[in-house]
């Protein structure tokens, strides 16, 4: 196969880059569920490329689980569960099923979450 013809760079969309930085984000929270000794060094060693990869053309995701949920974040709630262990007064966010993604700083995909927030 010959790679005269190939081009030395191509076009890739935004949108394609931010797929990509969600399936990293992804493909990094099922190693950390699965642990060291299942989580074998090849996928940690892919994980951290990818994360590279993303950061070097400034993408970032965010993981807001755990942080209180405010309205005006930039996340769509697609669950409110109620539970005795929340403080009086606030929400929180008790799990992102999809991370919000930032370009240079710049919100280009809403997050999806699950909150949680005082029983009664």
């Amino acid at each position: 196969m010959s790679t005269e013809n190939v081009p030395a760079r191509i076009e890739v969309t935004l949108a394609s880059l931010v797929e990509l930085a969600i399936e990293c984000w992804r493909l990094e929270r099922w190693l950390a569920a699965q642990g060291q000794e299942a989580a074998t060094a090849q996928a940690r060693h892919v994980a951290r490329r990818l994360g590279k990869f993303l950061d070097e053309r400034e993408l970032h995701v965010l993981d807001l689980t755990g942080q209180q949920y405010a309205p005006g974040l930039a996340v769509e709630v697609l669950d409110a569960l109620e539970s005795a262990d929340v403080p009086e007064g606030l929400e929180l966010i008790d799990e992102t099923i999809a991370p919000v993604v930032m370009w240079r700083g710049v919100v280009v995909k809403h997050g999806q979450v699950v909150i949680s927030r005082r029983a009664g």
